[in-house]
Order: structure tokens, then sequence, then C-alpha cells
């Protein structure tokens, strides 16, 4: 009989499903993710239900399949599953917390119903619900073993386990305020026999992977919404036959080496950085079609996946500057790294990329200095918006990858056309506003070590705000001493590259709003010379800033250089 001719589908309550099954979450599917708004909605929609006398609510498609083995894998629907096991455990542990003997009884049906299934012989017990690796010691311990259990207390190790807690919490939340009735143990049950029967979905059941994803992918293409992330990794299972193992364990890998340094968002913006590095710049909303396009066999499947995989360190470094990929590297370019980062500049990630897998270890070091001036200048310059900068930087990622660019100079030659001169940057350097005071300090901090004649002046050298404090010379919002600006200058000026400063020692709040004169003797004591100078000018207005400001523009071209 043809595979997709033994696909069983059912209408099942899913408290009905988890009574009846034994359930796992590959290991390869994502941990659980659900948000605050996610669970709420599930718990009220629900309880709503409940109370409009509704024969049944729908709560979607749930696809597994089932294998020469003890339990069904879950391909799709694994985030239902486990919040509602939380729902379920939550008024276990109600019901475990009351001193009557019939409340035990509840709970302990709700713990051998939902929870665990018991060994008749031996009275072993073994849980319903498996999450996958990251997430299913965790979820043992802190949501189906009893209330007083001493493995409850133990301790988080990734952001799935915060998400978990957070369910559990709100699921207390929940079933404490339906407590509230005055009949809680009718009003529980009552929610706990609804689950049971009428919380439905359709249970899809199929006989091997391959047909899993490709029903996954067509729920989800009709639109049930889900992270890009998931359809890629179903897709490529899907169409990886023989070859899945391979291609599981290299997502797995990247998943692994991604998730240690930021959230799972993280993993498609990766993904896409990854692609448009070899393929050309590519919107998020295209990626997966794109991919589709050209991932078409298991071979394709298998080679793609191991690429991500082994890219997957290099953007993990790229993220954390304490990876030990830099120690090859050297601190300079470390620092460089770290600079870029702090520029939150993304757009040019697809093209660091490339550098850090193509290029020699001094190519590197030289390359990532220079794109410290090209995204200063940028920043300062404006005029080309971040998707036009990234189909730039993306191309010549691609250039790279194909052998056409191979050092630092030959890619400063090839984004020449785009980057602000010398001429142009200190032309609007002369005249730039600065809103974000990050930015702000960074600005100043490098002109300051420029002045001082630092080796390196574009390294970040401190962004403690408690130490580096952002002086606005012409306050923000000064007192009656600064009348002699018009209100058109004053709004005009007080952003100014020119009218800001640094200080070791925040000036008092009613001091910072003060006269010139009266903050000079503040400034004459800094220990940072372009904050001394200050004292030079007799007054501040409008054309002393723009004057400062004309000196700090020539001091910039130094220190944001092109070669």
């Amino acid at each position: 009989m043809p595979a997709v001719e033994r696909i069983n589908i059912e209408l099942l309550g899913i408290g009905q499903a988890i009574y009846n099954k034994m359930l796992a979450v590959p290991f390869y599917q994502r941990s659980y993710a659900w948000e605050d708004k996610h669970i709420l909605d599930l718990f009220s929609d629900t309880i709503n239900a409940v109370n409009n006398g509704e024969s049944e609510y729908f709560l979607g498609t749930i696809v597994t399949t089932k294998h020469d083995t003890l339990r069904t894998e879950v391909s799709d629907g694994q985030q239902r599953l486990a919040t509602v096991t939380i729902l379920l455990s939550a008024i276990r542990d109600y019901f475990f917390n009351s001193a009557t003997k019939e409340n035990q009884t509840r709970a302990h049906n709700i713990t051998f119903q939902y929870l665990y299934s018991q060994d008749l012989s031996t009275l072993s017990t073994t849980p319903k619900l498996k999450l996958n690796d990251a997430d299913n010691e965790f979820f043992l311990k802190r949501v189906l073993s009893a209330p007083d259990s001493p493995d409850r207390a133990i301790e988080l190790s990734k952001e799935s386990h915060k998400k978990i807690i957070q369910a559990c919490a709100l699921a207390k939340e929940f079933v404490a305020e339906l407590a509230q009735s005055s009949q809680p143990e009718e009003k529980l049950s009552s929610l706990v026999k609804y689950i049971h029967d009428s919380l439905k979905v359709i249970w899809v059941s199929v006989p091997d992977d391959a047909n899993a994803f490709i029903i996954f992918e067509t729920l989800n293409d009709r639109g049930l919404a889900l992270a890009i992330s998931d359809l890629l990794k179903n897709y490529l299972f899907g169409i990886s036959l023989d070859r899945i193992t391979e291609v599981q364990q290299r997502w797995i890998q990247m998943i692994s080496t991604l998730e240690a340094i930021d959230n799972e968002e993280i993993i498609v913006t990766y993904i896409r950085h990854f692609w448009s590095s070899r393929y050309g710049s590519t919107r998020e909303k295209e990626l997966y079609n794109q991919i589709k396009q050209n991932v078409r066999n298991k071979e394709q499947a298998l080679e793609f996946s191991t690429a991500l995989a082994e890219n997957s360190k290099l953007y993990s470094a790229m993220l954390n500057t304490s990876h030990e990929l830099w120690q090859k590297y050297g601190p300079t370019a470390r620092e460089h790294m770290n600079t870029l980062n702090l520029l939150r500049m993304i757009q040019i990630r697809p093209l660091i990329l490339a550098v850090l897998s193509k290029f020699s270890i001094p190519e590197v070091q030289k390359t990532l200095r220079l794109m410290v001036s090209w995204v200063v200048r940028f920043l300062i310059v404006g005029g080309l918006g971040g998707g036009t900068l990234e189909t730039h930087y993306s191309l010549s990622a691609r250039e790279i990858y194909s052998g056409s660019i191979k050092t630092a100079e030959q890619l400063g030659d090839q984004l020449k056309k785009i980057i602000p001169t010398d001429a142009k940057f200190q032309d609007s350097f002369s005249t730039a506003t600065v809103s974000t005071q990050y930015l702000a300090r960074y600005y100043l901090r490098v002109l300051e070590q420029q002045q001082r004649g630092e080796h390196h002046p574009e390294f970040i050298p401190t962004d403690n705000t408690d130490i580096v404090n952002l002086e606005h010379v012409l306050p923000q919002n000064p007192s009656n001493t600064w009348n002699y600006i018009n209100d058109e200058d004053k709004a005009l000026c007080c952003k100014r590259i020119g009218n800001l400063a640094l200080l070791t020692t925040p000036i008092n709040t009613e001091a910072g709003n003060d006269s010139f004169a009266f903050k000079k003797p503040f400034y004459k004591q800094s220990e940072y010379l372009l904050t001394k100078n200050l004292t030079a000018y007799q007054s501040w207005d409008k054309d002393s800033i723009t004057k400062r400001q004309g000196e700090l523009a020539r001091l910039a071209i130094k220190a944001w250089p092109l070669k």
C-alpha cells in the first residue's frame, strides 16, 4: 500500500490523545518557545468555550509519525501539547496541595492519566510526553514531578527553561483564579473533562518522516503561522530521505551553536545572512522559497545543512567576541569586531561571514579595521538605506566566495563607489547631529583617542555610563542663562556633535542646566583633552558649536581612515 494511503486522520480531544498515547518530541525539533500571549490565549479561549457552553473548541492540527518504538513522535504541535500538559499539571498541583482526601484522589488521577503512565506490575512510571533533549529533564522535574518533590528545584540553563517556568507561573495563576469560584473542585474537574473531550485537534498520523514533513509544509503554506526556521528544517528533512539522520545532526549542531549566544530568533537571521552571503541579499519573506528553489534533493540538503553547521561557528564568534576563534586573529581584530557590534550595523554581517570564511588572518585583521571606518562613515553621511547597504555587502560577499576578491584592498576597491570619501565624510560630520547616546559617546571617545595619538583610536575604551558621562554644553533643558540663544538655534544645536563632550564625573542636574561660564571650571578639571579644550572658548553659541564641530570633523577623517 502506498505510504500516502496509510496516513490516518482523526478528530480527537487533545487530552484524550495525551491520555491514550506515549508522545515524544524528536531531538531535532525546537525547544519550548511560547510567549505569554500564546499561553494566555490558549487558556482564555479554552475557559471561554467552557463558560459559553460550546461543545468543542478547535486547536488546530498535530502531525505525528509512529516508528517501531514505544512512542509516537510529534512533528508539529509540540508547543500546544507541552502547554496543555503544563495546565493539567497546574490543576494536579492545586488538588495535590488540598487537605481533602477527595482532592488527593483527583491529583492522583490526573497524574496517572495525563502526566505519567504506570506499569501495573512494577509500578514504575514513564512520562506521557517527552520533550526534546534540551528540555526533557527540566520539563520532567519542574512540571511533571509532584509539588513536594525536591526535583522541582532544578536549575534552569536555557532560554526555553525560562519560558517553561513562565508558562507554569501563568498556569498556576489561571488555576488559582478559577479556584476562587464557589465550587472550585467542580470548576477544575469540568475543565479537565473539557480538555479531554472537547478541546479538539486534527490528529494526523503518518508512516514516516518524509510524509510528516510534506504535510507539515502543506499545512503551513495554507496559512498556519510558523517560524521560517521550522519550515526550512522540515523541508530539508523531507527531501533528505536516507540522509535524514546526517541532516538532522547538522541542524542540531547549528541550533546548539547559535542558541548558546542568543534566543532562537537569531537562527532565521543567521540563515538569511548566510544565504545572502552566497546568493545575494535576500529578504526574510523570500528566504524559504529561495532555498526551496536551490536546494532540491538529498545531496543538496546535506551539503546545505553541513555549510550551515560549519558557518554557525563563525557567526557565533561574530556576536560573541570571547569566542576562542578570536585567539588566532589577535586582540586588535577582536576589538574591531566588538566595535562593529556596538555600532549595530547588522547589514554588514553577510560580508563579515564571507571574510572570516575565506580571507587569510592578516587580511581579516585589515578588513575588520576598514569595516569600522565604513560603518561610521555610513552612519554619519546617511543616504543609503539599510536594504541598499546589505545588497552591496552581500554582492561583495558573493565575490569573496567566488574567489574574485581575496584581500582587504580588493574589497575596498569593490565598495569604493558607495563608501563616503574623506571630503564627503568631513562635510557631513561638520553638521551632524546625534540623538543616540551610545553613538555620541563612541564618536567622542574615538576622537579623544585620535587627539591623544592612540594607535587604534577606533577601539571602544569603555561604555560604562558611570565612568563616561555624555555632557551637552548647551543643555537639553537650558536655564534662563541661555536666553541669548534663540529657541530655533537651541533646538538645532543641542544634539550637534560639536555641542557634546565627555566627562568622567557627571555635573549635577542643577549645574548641568546652568551657564557656560559656570560649567567651564568642570571642563577644565576633565581628563579628556577635547573636553578641557572647551575652556578656550569665551562664550558658547551657534558659531562656537560650528567652529568646534569643524575641528572634530578634521579629526574624524584621521580616526576613521579609508586605508
